[in-house]
């Protein structure tokens, strides 16, 4: 019984790092999307504000996933 409660509380550690990497990775990405093309380091068939809008979506999100992850991390106490 105890062997469960160790393995549950490794694993509920891993879970709000995994959402703090997902959220950097949405972030670059989004980030990507809206300097990409100024910089020159890519041309989209969409375009620049539709790049721009779906940057801002993907910054958005990342910030949401590591709010998440933060706050699970840190805050939540069982």
């Amino acid at each position: 019984m105890q062997d469960e409660q160790t393995n549950r509380r490794v694993e509920n550690k891993y879970r709000p790092l995994g959402e703090l990497v997902r959220g950097v990775f949405f972030i670059l990405f989004g980030l990507f999307a809206i300097f990409a093309e100024k910089l020159g380091m890519g041309e989209f068939r969409i375009s620049p504000e539709a790049m721009s809008i779906l940057g801002a979506v993907l910054v958005l999100y990342g910030v949401f996933r590591m709010y998440n992850g933060i706050r699970k991390l840190f805050f939540n106490r069982n």
